[in-house]
């Protein structure tokens, strides 16, 4: 996890697996580390998805309700990327003797596990594998080393938290009754160490808004009991210990998924780390904070270089661009690197489409160890900056602390985020989508008209931001959230998506020409695609009429 370099460093114990490294050519990947390991990760990247049993007509199987909901609120199509793995590709690697450790829809892969590497071999001959990669070794389980930290209507007392919330005038969310309520945030980080009962969580359990945990690393892992990290995290976000401490997002409710393996770095956490965006799209989580970032490993053949951090190359990267496209705010810390040899982000900071956060000190300067931007493409990294110097928390034993990095300043925006994006639910419902309030955030920052390598765009004033919402004109009018109207122009498609867990399924949609006549008339019971590729060109109008509600979309056909 580099994100936390500068205050952690993982153990060095594997030297020698990439000093007696040999290249296989008949199977094209490097040979194993010379020592005892558990089983070797592969990531298996396959041709596509044909055949598969699942169908974007009927998302319930694979997509909670939360999460169709997520998406008919933003009208956002679903697409193949939705769609799970082949299964029947997935039996197949087992019967050749892999174990499935977990499989990625996003990247339409898996991740493998196997003591026998030579087995590779067999498995690149598959006609649906289109590429096997080496991304980590599985030991003995290993004690993690301990973590270093370096030294309206209402009001609400925010104790040490005052300072990183005021700066971002975070209370005019807060005092205007946007505390995070009814908004999910995921948290994927290392581990959240007994913060199954630290007092600061109090209330998330008895109010029952810790609505689950999951460690993708091992199913039996017990998350309470790992590193304290994701626990430092989530107090930033969650804590609420009266005249003592109030975080940005004291009401939201949460989802802890642990990606990260402390004690070694391999490229197979880049994965796990997909696959724990993909469980928190599946789940419905509103806002994702990601305090991790990668570009060195334990075994140096592995390593990203800068020209990487283009929000492309890395799978995770790609991920958190797929997340924001189906509707989830991603935060993620910018990293720790300034001053190294490094000095750059990292993945997946160096995503599109996200919110890469910086840190700066109380007086609004930037740390010391804030990485550079931009990405390696020229866009503008980080986007926006908080308090990650001496950042105010609740450690481990229910007491207010502080703690360094940017791993800190990114819950700070992240959890403001969600009460941002309760007061956008409220003031422009249906008709909010991420990039839209994105772009608000970061036009109310200090430097949105001179950004830099350094702070980015600068700090968000989110009583600006509110201010933004109520002269958007750009939308201004409600969305019928039990179906809607999607057309593709390159493919011709024509998409209804009907919300499968609305009553009165059923709709009827009807086709006009721009004079009125009607051209096309069909009543559906799920979602449907209409293929519009022998319409004449000219501007055709789309009424949709289900149960209660009608809807009128205007499209071009080129």
């Amino acid at each position: 996890m580099r994100v936390q370099r500068s205050i952690m460093r993982k153990h060095q114990f594997h030297i020698c697996q990439f000093l007696l490294r040999i290249l296989l050519l008949s199977v094209g990947f490097l040979s194993m580390p010379c020592f005892a390991a558990d089983s070797y990760y592969f990531f298996v990247q396959f041709t596509d998805k044909n055949n598969t049993t699942f169908s974007l007509d009927r998302p319930e199987e694979f997509l909670s309700a939360k999460a169709i909901s997520r998406r008919m609120e933003q009208g956002i199509a679903y697409d193949s990327t939705d769609l799970p793995v082949n299964p029947d590709y997935l039996t197949q690697l087992t019967n050749h003797g892999l174990k499935i450790h977990s499989s990625s829809k996003w990247m339409n892969g898996a991740t493998v596990l196997l003591q026998d590497s030579s087995l590779m071999a067999q498995i690149r001959l598959l006609p649906f594998v289109k590429t096997t990669e080496y991304t980590g070794i599985k030991t003995e389980s290993i004690s993690p080393a301990p973590r270093k930290i370096n030294k309206l209507i209402e009001e609400y007392d925010y104790g040490t938290a005052a300072t990183q919330i005021g700066r971002l005038n975070g209370a005019a969310l807060h005092n205007a009754g946007y505390t995070g309520k009814d908004i999910i945030i995921g948290v994927i980080d290392a581990g959240f160490q007994q913060a199954d009962n630290n007092i600061a969580f109090d209330s998330l359990h008895l109010q029952n808004r810790l609505l689950g945990t999951v460690s993708i690393i091992d199913s039996t892992i017990d998350v309470f009991r790992e590193d304290a990290h994701g626990a430092n995290v989530l107090s930033i976000m969650a804590a609420n210990i009266p005249q003592q401490y109030f975080g940005t997002a004291p009401h939201a409710s949460y989802w802890l998924i642990q990606t990260e393996y402390v004690p070694t770095e391999y490229k197979v956490e880049v994965d796990f780390l997909v696959r724990g965006l993909e469980y928190a799209d599946s789940v419905g989580v509103d806002v994702v904070n990601i305090s991790l970032g990668y570009f060195e490993f334990d075994d140096p053949v592995m390593n990203f270089t800068y020209d990487d951090m283009n929000g492309k190359f890395s799978r995770a990267s790609r991920a958190a661009t797929l997340a924001t496209q189906k509707g989830i705010i991603i935060c993620n810390s910018a990293g720790n690197e300034g001053n190294s040899s490094w000095k750059y982000i990292a993945s997946p900071s160096d995503a599109e489409g996200i919110l890469s956060v910086g840190a700066v000190d109380v007086n609004d300067t930037i740390a010391y160890f804030s990485s550079y931007g931009p990405s390696a493409d020229g866009r503008t990294k980080p986007e926006v900056c908080a308090i990650g110097l001496n950042t105010a928390l609740i450690n481990r034993n229910g007491n207010p602390a502080t703690g360094n990095g940017t791993s800190y300043s990114s819950p700070v925006i992240a959890g403001l985020m969600a009460c941002y994006l309760q007061y956008c639910k409220e003031k422009i419902p249906h008709t909010y989508d991420v990039e839209q309030i994105l772009t608000h955030i970061v036009q109310s920052s200090d430097r949105y008209n001179h950004p830099d390598e350094r702070y980015g765009y600068g700090i968000p004033d989110f009583q600006e931001a509110m201010n933004s919402i109520l002269t958007d004109v750009i939308h201004n009018r409600k969305k019928d959230t039990s179906h809607s109207v999607h057309y593709i122009p390159g493919s011709g498609d024509l998409k209804i998506m009907v919300n499968p867990f609305t009553t009165g399924r059923s709709c009827q949609v009807n086709i006009f020409t721009a004079n009125g006549n009607l051209r096309f008339a069909h009543k559906f019971y799920d979602s449907a695609t209409i293929h519009l590729n022998n319409y004449a060109a000219g501007i055709y109008m789309v009424q949709v009429i289900s149960e209660d509600k009608i809807s009128l979309t205007k499209i071009m056909i080129h």
